[in-house]
């Protein structure tokens, strides 16, 4: 049962409500806190199939193959998402060879919001630096400020998630990648708590 006045998202889902606004977020968070208090109503996630794919590929360096099986196996929904995904992961790789690497997961408190932090992919690149790594596969582009808020959330469980690692997020279909600063670490801070205040009276309001 939920704990009165507590919460608890995951990354993606607090990602998603940051990148919201207006009357749009109330009834956002209303869904959620339905999903939270009844987990058997959850839908089915694709992404994850896509998710799967990318690592699999990635450990047998076979990616294309992987890809390729991925969009091959699709039904007629999920095809055209799968081949633009396939075919931004493939561009994002280029000539990169990244190793795979472990990851963990890690809870976020953020006063009475707790948000699970559990990136796909743990990748060593070719400079010897380890990123704990965020996918992003929707259909919208990822604005900045979500990416941004999604590698803070990843920086501060990297105790747990990466000892020592970086935080990267991936907009795989757009093949772009963002990563963190020093100064944005100490300006999101605020930010992100502020946030999580503004989706914890919604989640009461619900």
């Amino acid at each position: 049962m939920p704990v009165a006045g507590s919460a608890y998202i995951t990354l993606p889902t607090f990602v998603g409500y940051s990148a919201s606004s207006g009357p749009s977020r109330s009834s956002f968070v209303r869904r959620q806190r339905k999903l939270y208090e009844d987990p058997a109503r959850a839908a089915f996630n694709y992404y994850r199939r896509a998710a799967n794919a990318v690592r699999a590929g990635r450990a047998a360096r076979q990616d294309e193959v992987a890809m390729r099986s991925l969009v091959h196996n699709a039904d007629d929904r999920t095809r055209p998402h799968y081949t633009a995904i396939a075919e931004g992961w493939l561009r994002y790789l280029g000539r990169r060879d990244p190793r795979l690497v472990e990851v963990g997961r890690a809870r976020i408190p953020l006063g009475e919001l707790e948000v699970g932090v559990s990136p796909q992919l743990g990748l060593r690149k070719s400079n010897g630096h380890r990123y704990a790594t965020w996918l992003y596969f929707k259909e919208e582009p990822l604005s900045r400020d979500a990416a941004q808020l999604a590698l803070w959330l990843l920086d501060q469980g990297m105790p747990d998630v990466l000892p020592g690692g970086e935080p990267l997020v991936v907009d795989v279909r757009r093949a772009k990648e963002f990563t963190l600063t020093a100064r944005d670490r100490e300006r999101l801070r605020p930010w992100a708590r502020s946030e999580a205040s503004a989706f914890m009276t919604l989640w009461e309001a619900a």
